[in-house]
């Protein structure tokens, strides 16, 4: 998964002040025309210098706070437009629910006491294996679907390794060649894309882009093992 942490800069903008004085082992005399022209010539190009800086410096600032701005936008958004969120049935869970190949991965979820997490706010990311992947990683594992359910720890760990804290739709999922995803269970996914193919963490996306309202699933065919 991707962990994505905006940050605001601050310009701080020094002023120049130039002083002039007169010398104190002589006595006060009346400084000539030519040396008062000198004094105001510098001292106006003194303080028209420190009001560039200043007023640059502000100009800098506002592109600076306009740039954290615009990236709190994009942050908020994480990968989803409105078109998208406005099409989603219901939240993370909802929609694997109404799903007949991820019947085994929302049963994990209720196992494992998952399911109010992702019935939040979010966003997340979801890479879920569908169910033929579950039963060729239990095999292997020599677990049935009983014995993983009743291992709540197990499961828990498990399922955290499949769930990013974003919503990236595929595209940007494929953006993501060589900046491997950090899961909630703290395990890098590292992405491949191969032509249309996207691998996450060594498990093909089998079909991307299932809207949530708080996230988006990608349905993988094989568990991403911790």
């Amino acid at each position: 998964m991707r962990t994505r942490t905006p940050a605001a800069l601050a310009i701080v903008a020094a002023l120049a002040l130039a002083a002039c004085g007169s010398d104190d082992n002589s006595t006060d005399t009346a400084a000539s025309p030519a040396t008062t022209e000198a004094m105001a010539d510098d001292e106006m190009t003194d303080t028209t210098d420190a009001m560039s800086d200043d007023e640059m410096s502000d100009d800098e600032m506002s592109d600076d706070e306009m740039s954290d701005d615009e990236m709190s936008d994009d942050e908020m958004s994480d990968g989803m437009s409105d078109d998208e969120m406005a099409a989603a049935e219901g939240d993370i869970v909802v929609v694997a629910t109404g799903r007949d190949d991820l019947t085994t991965l929302v049963a994990a979820l209720e196992a494992a006491g998952l399911v109010g997490a992702l019935s939040g706010d979010g966003p997340f990311t979801v890479f879920a294996p569908n169910n033929a992947a579950f039963e060729d990683y239990l095999g292997e594992m020599g677990m049935t679907v009983e014995d993983a359910l009743a291992d709540t720890t197990f499961l828990s760990t498990l399922l955290q390794g499949h769930v990013v804290e974003a919503a990236d739709d595929s595209s940007m999922v494929a953006g993501m060649v060589g900046n491997p995803f950090v899961s909630l269970a703290g395990t890098e996914l590292p992405v491949s894309v191969d032509g249309e193919t996207i691998t996450i963490g060594g498990a093909e996306i089998v079909e991307a882009d299932i809207f949530a309202t708080n996230g988006v699933i990608h349905v993988i065919d094989t568990v991403l093992a911790p």
